[in-house]
């Protein structure tokens, strides 16, 4: 038999590989993400509680490896309208581009569960976040995803949403609101007493999570292309670009904003609004990235972070408890976001003369997403707090979950191993200030010597 193949199939094999490639490729890029959700909430939580919401983050990404192994994927990519039927634990993957897929799908399914992840810190058992993170990685998500890019009913009528402002930033951000919601408030989060109790506690996580989210995003929407052959290289370019110049508009945008509303105070720079920001412009542009001219990706970061504002003053103003800003940012945005290919899609949108029938189909997904995340949250969040593993105990809470029940802080102040085991929070904070208030000023006698 012979093995000889023509210059056709050859391109065709080539093409394929590169597709191949980009995807998976992609999928391991997004896979990081997974640190920059780590450190942005370890990074906005309390010390005492550090530890715990990483964790929380390393267990939903293998928690969602398995799920997606074992149902998720055949749900996600499978025939069929309301769910997929097949591909379930990795059945029918060879020979197929089901292995490259699933790294990509598998990777992007565990950053939307980091988002309800948001939901829950500090007051959260870890156990019941476990049983969440099944629920949502087995059949929360990977249902709507079906709907969106599995060939569901939603995609059939036309619905855009490249790599998911509404479909995953939106959906998942209102499973973080539910969750918090239901969880209620930290114990004195609005007494204006202890207000400074509850500021970042580590600024430099959250810049680095930041800019390693930044980077990672870029794949996680030109890698939702699936392909760099022919065309598919300048729309993987085209979302690239688009991404790029989102973020940055958006983290521009809330800079002017805090520094006019605090340009009489010390605190008229904000290194967290500025990553906010950024994160805002880019759940803004996820869904439309592929398909708008340049300057619409600038207004549209523009629009994310001036929405990302007025949502954190709405959560402020009825006092509902969002440690990380998820809604603000993931939920705001991402509503605003899946309108988006309705304006600004060169192709389909209003901005371009084709009309407001994209946009009644953005706004028909984004009505699913609401009535589908809402319900589904509310069910298996009720359901675990029957059982018990919703909230930990209050003496937890107080105490801190890293002390309480991860075996102490989950960072080293290189403080003495006594001040660090037999207080507890309360002496690592008392430490920490000692040592800031021994720290030389300037304009004493040695600080040439602490410059140096």
């Amino acid at each position: 038999m012979s093995t000889d193949f023509s210059v056709e199939d050859k391109l065709g094999l080539l093409e394929n590989t590169i597709d191949y490639f980009w995807t998976q490729f992609a999928g391991i890029v997004v896979l990081l993400m997974q640190l920059g959700f780590a450190f942005l909430e370890g990074g906005c939580v309390r010390y005492k509680n550090m530890q715990s919401i990483m964790i929380k983050v390393y267990l939903n990404t293998c928690i969602a490896v398995i799920c997606w192994w074992l149902v998720g994927y055949g749900i996600c990519m499978g025939s069929g309208k309301f769910a997929g039927t097949d591909y379930y634990a990795g059945s029918n993957f060879a020979g197929t581009k089901n292995y490259s897929h699933w790294v990509l799908q598998t990777s992007v399914g565990a950053a939307a569960n980091s988002i309800v992840s948001g939901g829950a810190v500090e007051r959260m058992s870890i156990i019941g976040y476990c049983f969440l993170s099944v629920a949502f990685s087995s059949f929360i998500y990977p249902i709507c995803a079906h709907w969106t890019w599995g060939g569901g009913w939603l995609q059939d009528l036309g619905y855009i949403d490249l790599a998911g402002s509404g479909t995953i930033h939106f959906m998942s951000a209102l499973g973080a609101l539910v969750l918090t919601v239901m969880l209620g408030a930290r114990k004195n989060r609005w007494n204006e007493k202890y207000a400074n109790e509850f500021n970042p506690s580590n600024t430099t996580y959250i810049c680095l999570s930041t800019l390693s989210l930044y980077t990672c995003w870029i794949f996680f929407n030109a890698g939702s292309t699936t392909a760099l052959s022919g065309t598919m290289a300048y729309a993987a370019g085209r979302a690239t670009t688009n991404t790029i110049i989102a973020g940055a508009s958006g983290g521009l945008t809330l800079m002017v904003l805090h520094y006019y509303k605090n340009r009489n105070e010390k605190s008229k720079f904000s290194l967290v609004m500025i990553c906010n920001g950024n994160l805002a412009g880019l759940v803004a542009v996820t869904g439309s990235c592929d398909g708008i001219e340049l300057w619409a990706a600038f207004v549209i970061g523009i629009l994310g972070g001036l929405t990302y504002w007025g949502f954190g003053i709405l959560m402020h103003k009825f006092k509902v408890d969002d440690p990380v800003d998820a809604f603000p940012i993931h939920g705001g945005c991402g509503l605003i976001g899946a309108q988006f290919p309705g304006w600004f899609n060169t192709e389909k949108g209003i901005f371009y003369g084709h009309g407001a029938k994209q946009w009644g189909i953005q706004l028909l997904g984004t009505v699913v997403w609401l009535g589908w995340s809402v319900v589904l949250h509310a069910v298996v969040i009720f359901v675990l707090k029957i059982l018990g593993l919703l909230n930990v105990t209050p003496e937890v809470e107080e105490k801190g979950l890293d002390y309480a029940q991860c075996g102490g802080g989950g960072f080293d102040y290189q403080l003495l191993p006594p001040i660090l085991s037999a207080g507890g929070y309360e002496n690592v904070k008392s430490a920490i200030n000692q040592k800031q208030n021994n720290v030389p000023q300037f304009g004493q006698d040695n600080d040439q010597q602490q410059v140096l």
